[in-house]
């Protein structure tokens, strides 16, 4: 197989790959704000899996980089898809490639930041069933704030 045709059948099976997470994440996403914690541990082990799966497609890429005595840099890629045949294609599967991969890594962003802003909001509601935040200003009947004392109850500040 010529580098050209190999490589555009990597970055094939990599958009493909790279598209399956992009959905995963979409559905995790809304599984995280549905609170759905059996589709969030399903949808953990698909994308851990697509992950893992993508993390091998980019080695053999690299490989082929590689092969070609090429540096393994993005400089190299770019150097290798110029002198294949079918140039114009290659540099439009990797711009695809790229956006998508750009496209992932934010909305993987955004659903880490969304389980952080969870874990935060359950962490403060334990802290109010537990009472260890006591201490905290709660609005007293007056519309002003207010610590309560440790016999106090705070479950007005959720």
């Amino acid at each position: 197989m010529l580098p050209g045709s190999a490589l555009a059948e990597i970055f094939e099976q990599e958009i493909d790959s790279l598209t399956q997470l992009q959905s995963i994440l979409q559905q995790e996403y809304d599984a995280l704000v549905n609170a759905d914690i059996d589709a969030i541990e399903s949808l953990s082990a698909r994308k851990n899996a697509a992950l893992t799966l993508q993390a091998k497609l980019t080695q053999a890429r690299q490989g082929m980089v590689r092969d070609a005595a090429l540096s393994d840099t993005p400089e190299g890629l770019q150097q290798l898809i110029t002198q294949s045949q079918d140039s114009e294609a290659l540099a439009l599967a990797y711009r695809k490639l790229t956006e998508l991969a750009a496209l992932c890594h934010e909305s993987n962003r955004i659903n880490g930041r969304l389980i952080v802003q969870k874990q935060r909001q359950a962490n403060e509601a334990l802290d109010i069933l537990r009472r260890t935040d006591s201490a905290a200003p709660t609005y007293s009947s007056q519309g002003k704030t207010a610590s309560t004392g440790p016999g106090g109850r705070t479950l007005g500040k959720a």
